[in-house]
C-alpha cells in the first residue's frame, strides 16, 4: 500500500469519527427537544429512539443496495454529510413546528396509551426519519469505499465501526456534560450540522485528490462489484465471480442466513440489556440530565474498542462461526455475572470515595458494570461484517447495509419490548436471564453450523449453560435492582414497571415510611416532610375558596393531594409518570387520608408537562409537587416555556404553588428559577416549612395583608388544617418573603428557557 493510500485511508476514517459525533450530538439533542411536545414519559422517548433507529435501518438497507454499482461512491458520501446537514439544521423549526400541531392532533385520537403512542410515532417519523435515513446511509457507502480489497473486508469494516462508534462515544459526552449545558438545544444542533459540512468538505477534497478511476480494485471496484450484482450476487450472497475471490471465506448459505438472523436477535438482546442496565443503573447514579449521557458514553466506548479487539483478530485470522459463537456464549455468563455485581455495588459505598453522586463516580460505576459486556457486543460486528461478506469486497455495501438494517431492526425491537413488555412482565433480574438465555441459544445454534470446529467447542454451551445456572442460583433477591438499600425485613411494597421500579419500606416502632423510585427516596414521612406535603395540599384551597377544580402535577403516593381533596374540591385531577407510585400510594392510606377511594378523584398517567399541553381545562389550583430540577424527568418544569403553559390553563383567579427544593440545587439555580417563575408571575410570595422545603405560590393580582390575614382566620376555623401545620401564628411562620422583599433577592438576571435548561447537582 503506498503512502498516498495509506493517507487517503486515514482520513476517511478521520472523516467517519467525526460523522459519529455528529450523530450522537442529534440523538440527544433531538430526544431533549422532543420532550417540550411530547412529555418525558418512557413512551414519548421511546417513540422519538424509535423513529431515530427506523430511519437509520431504511437508510442502510435502502443505499445498501444501490451503493455497489455507483462508480463514485465518495461523491455520494460526500452529499450524504451534507445533506444531513441541511434537514439536521431544519429540525430545531421541525419540531418546534410539532408543539403548536400535537395538542390538536392528540386530542382527537382515540383515548389510551397506544394511539397516543402511535401518533408520537408518526410525528416524530415525520421529522426525523429524513435525516435519519441518510445517517444510516452512510455505513454501506463508507463500506463501499474503504473496504475493497478480499480477504480484508471484516477487518475494515470492523475499523470503520471502530471509528464511528468512538465519535459516536465522544458527542454522547460532549453533548451531555458541555453542548447542552453551554450552548443550549437548538444550537448543539447548528454545531452537529458543522461538523457534517466539514465532512462533506473533506470527502469532496479527496474526491478531488484521488480522482475515480476505472481499474477494478480501491474505489474503482464499481465496475467488478456491479457485475456481480448483475449476475445476481448481491441479492443472494452466492459467490458467482469467475474463480474463489481471493481470501474468500467458504460459507454455506444456510449459515449466511442464520448469521442475518442471528445478529438481528442480537440487536434485540443489546438493546434490551440497554434498558434494562440503565434501569438498575440509575438507582446508583443522580439521576441528572447527564446519567444518561455517561452511561451511553461506557456503553459506546465498549462498543468501540470491541470493533478494535475484533479488526486486529481479523487481519491475523479468519472469522468462524465458533467465533461468533462462542462470543455469545461470554455475553450470556457475563449478563448474569453483572447482575452480581451490582447487587454488590451498595455495599463498596463507592460514593463515599468520591464526595456523593459526582460525574467522577457515575462514570466509575457504568465503567464497571457496563463496559466488560459491551465490549464483547462490540466484537460481534467485524465478525459479522467479515462472515455476510465472505471477505468478498464484491457488493460489500449491499451486503453491510442489509445485515446492519437487520440489527438496527432488532434494536428497535429490544429497546421496546425490554422497556414495555419483558420489565413489567418479568421484573428486571428475570428479563437478563431471558436475555441471556437467547445469547447461549444463538451460541449453541452458532457451534453447530461450524462443523468444522474444534471437538472440545462441543461442549462450551453445555458448559455456559450449567455456569449461568450456578450464578442465577446465588443471585439475591430482585430488591436490589430497585433500592439502594436492601432491608428486604422492611419491605412493603415493590413493583417493577415500564417507567419505574418502586419500593416502599416502613419502620413500624418509628411510624415512619418511605419510598424509592429508580432508587431516589422519596415520599419519606418524617415530620419535617410531612409538613411540607401538608402545606402544599392545604395552603391552595385556603387562598382559593369554593376552587371548583384542580390540578396536582405529580401525584406521588398521594399525601398532598389527599391533604387538598379534605377541603371537598369537587373534581382533583392528579397526574403522575409511574402507575407503580399510584399503586403504592394504598399503602400510604392513613398519611393520604385514603385518597385513592375519593370520587372526586381523577388520576392521570402522564407527565405534568404533556398534560398541560393537552388539556383544555382552565383550573382554579394548580399545584406542582415534589420534583427535583435536576432529576432528568423532571427539568422541563422549571421553565419559562412551563410557567407559561401554567398561566394558560390557570382561571382567572387561580391560584399556582409549585414546591421547589433548597438541596441540592445551586443558588444561581435557584435565584434562576425563582426568576423564572416571577416572569410570568409577578405577584408572588416565597413560604417555606423549614429543612429543605420551600414553595412559590402565585397569583395574578397581589396578595395583599387582608388576603393573608382571611387565610389564617380560614385556617383557624379548620381543625384538619390545625391538625396539619398547626395554629395561625404557626402557618404565618411559614411565609419566607413576601413579594418585595423577594423581588430584591431575586435580582437582575436571565430566566430559564427550554433550549437552555441545564441543572448541575449540587454538592
Amino acid at each position: 500500500m503506498t503512502s498516498d493510500s495509506r493517507v487517503r485511508r486515514t482520513a476517511l476514517l478521520a472523516l467517519f469519527f467525526l460523522s459519529g459525533v455528529s450523530g450522537l450530538i442529534y440523538q440527544i439533542a433531538w430526544v431533549r427537544q422532543s420532550v417540550f411536545t411530547f412529555g418525558v414519559s418512557v413512551y414519548a422517548y421511546s417513540t422519538v429512539i424509535g423513529a431515530y433507529m427506523i430511519g437509520l435501518a431504511l437508510g442502510s438497507y435502502a443505499m445498501g443496495r444501490r451503493i455497489d454499482a455507483h462508480a463514485r461512491p465518495l461523491r455520494t458520501y460526500a452529499a450524504l454529510e451534507v445533506g444531513i446537514a441541511a434537514l439536521a439544521a431544519l429540525s430545531p423549526f421541525l419540531l418546534g413546528a410539532l408543539h403548536a400541531l400535537y395538542p390538536g392532533l392528540s386530542n382527537a385520537l382515540p383515548a389510551g396509551g397506544f394511539w397516543l403512542t402511535l401518533g408520537r410515532l408518526v410525528l416524530s417519523l415525520a421529522v426525523l426519519t429524513p435525516t435519519t435515513f441518510l445517517i444510516g446511509a452512510t455505513l454501506p457507502v463508507m463500506s463501499r469505499i474503504y473496504a475493497t480489497h478480499g480477504g480484508r473486508v471484516g477487518s475494515d469494516v470492523g475499523r470503520l465501526y471502530l471509528v464511528n462508534t468512538a465519535g459516536a462515544a465522544l458527542g454522547c459526552v460532549l453533548t451531555g456534560l458541555v453542548f447542552l449545558r453551554y450552548l443550549g438545544a437548538r444550537e448543539t444542533v447548528f454545531l452537529g450540522a458543522a461538523i457534517n459540512l466539514f465532512v462533506g468538505a473533506g470527502a469532496l477534497a479527496l474526491v478531488r485528490l484521488a480522482p475515480a478511476r476505472r481499474p477494478s480494485g480501491g474505489d474503482g471496484a464499481a465496475s467488478e462489484a456491479g457485475a456481480a450484482l448483475g449476475r445476481g450476487d448481491g441479492a443472494t450472497g452466492a459467490a458467482t465471480a469467475p474463480g474463489p475471490a481471493a481470501g474468500a471465506l467458504p460459507i454455506s448459505a444456510g449459515a449466511l442466513r442464520y448469521v442475518a438472523i442471528a445478529y438481528a436477535i442480537s440487536g434485540f438482546i443489546a438493546l434490551g440489556y440497554e434498558v434494562v442496565w440503565a434501569r438498575i443503573l440509575y438507582i446508583h447514579s443522580s439521576h441528572a440530565a447527564y446519567s444518561f449521557s455517561l452511561m451511553l458514553t461506557v456503553f459506546l466506548a465498549g462498543l468501540a474498542l470491541g470493533g478494535a479487539g475484533g479488526s486486529w483478530v481479523l487481519r491475523r485470522r479468519r472469522a468462524t462461526l465458533r467465533h461468533f459463537g462462542a462470543i455469545q456464549l461470554a455475553i450470556g455468563v457475563l449478563a448474569v455475572l453483572i447482575l452480581h455485581a451490582f447487587a454488590r455495588l451498595p455495599g463498596l459505598h463507592l460514593e463515599d470515595w468520591f464526595g456523593g453522586y459526582t460525574v467522577a463516580y457515575e462514570f466509575l460505576i457504568a465503567f464497571v458494570t457496563l463496559f466488560p459486556p459491551s465490549v464483547l457486543l462490540g466484537v460481534l460486528f467485524p465478525v459479522v461484517g467479515s462472515l455476510y461478506t465472505r471477505e468478498r469486497a464484491q457488493a460489500v455495501g449491499l451486503r453491510i447495509g442489509r445485515v446492519n438494517a437487520f440489527n438496527t431492526l432488532g434494536a428497535i425491537a429490544g429497546s421496546l419490548g425490554a422497556g414495555f413488555v419483558l420489565v413489567p412482565l418479568l421484573g428486571l433480574r428475570n428479563t437478563t436471564v431471558a436475555l441471556a438465555v437467547l445469547n447461549l441459544a444463538l451460541g449453541a445454534a452458532a457451534l453447530r453450523f461450524d462443523r468444522g470446529g474444534r471437538r472440545a467447542l462441543r461442549f462450551a454451551p453445555a458448559g455456559a449453560i450449567v455456569a449461568t445456572i450456578l450464578a442465577v442460583a446465588v443471585l439475591p433477591t430482585g430488591f436490589y435492582l430497585g433500592s439502594y438499600y436492601t432491608e428486604v425485613d422492611r419491605l412493603i411494597f415493590y413493583k417493577e414497571g415500564v417507567e419505574t421500579t418502586v419500593a416502599v419500606l416502613e419502620v413500624p416502632e418509628d411510624n415512619y415510611k418511605i419510598s424509592f423510585v429508580n432508587g431516589r427516596d422519596e415520599v419519606p414521612t418524617d415530620r419535617a416532610s410531612m409538613s411540607a406535603f401538608r402545606l402544599l395540599g392545604h395552603l391552595p384551597p385556603l387562598l382559593r375558596p369554593g376552587a371548583r377544580n384542580a390540578l396536582v402535577l405529580s401525584f406521588g403516593n398521594g399525601i398532598a393531594t389527599g391533604t387538598m381533596n379534605t377541603h371537598d374540591i369537587p373534581v382533583i385531577d392528579a397526574v403522575d409518570l409511574s402507575p407503580e407510585m399510584m399503586e403504592a400510594a394504598a399503602v400510604y392510606s392513613e398519611e393520604n387520608y385514603d385518597v385513592l377511594d375519593s370520587d372526586r378523584l381523577r388520576l392521570h398517567v402522564e407527565d405534568g408537562r404533556n398534560f398541560l399541553l393537552r388539556t383544555e381545562e382552565s383550573y382554579d389550583i394548580i399545584s406542582v409537587d415534589a420534583t427535583h430540577p435536576a432529576n432528568a424527568s423532571s427539568w422541563a418544569l422549571f421553565t419559562s416555556e412551563f410557567y407559561q403553559l401554567i398561566e394558560s390553563r390557570l382561571a382567572p383567579d387561580g391560584i399556582f404553588m409549585q414546591w421547589i427544593p433548597i438541596h441540592g440545587v445551586r443558588e444561581d439555580d435557584y435565584r434562576d428559577i425563582l426568576r423564572t417563575v416571577w416572569d410570568i408571575f409577578p405577584n408572588m410570595v416565597l413560604w417555606s416549612t423549614g429543612s429543605t422545603h420551600s414553595y412559590v405560590v402565585a397569583t395574578r393580582e397581589p396578595m395583599s395583608s387582608v388576603v393573608m390575614q382571611s387565610v389564617l382566620t380560614r385556617a383557624a376555623a379548620n381543625p384538619i388544617v390545625v391538625r396539619d401545620l398547626g395554629p395561625p401564628e404557626a402557618i404565618a411562620g411559614y411565609v419566607a418573603m413576601a413579594e418585595a422583599d423577594l423581588t430584591g433577592y431575586i435580582g437582575r438576571g436571565p430566566v430559564i428557557t427550554d433550549n437552555d435548561a441545564f441543572f448541575m447537582p449540587a454538592r
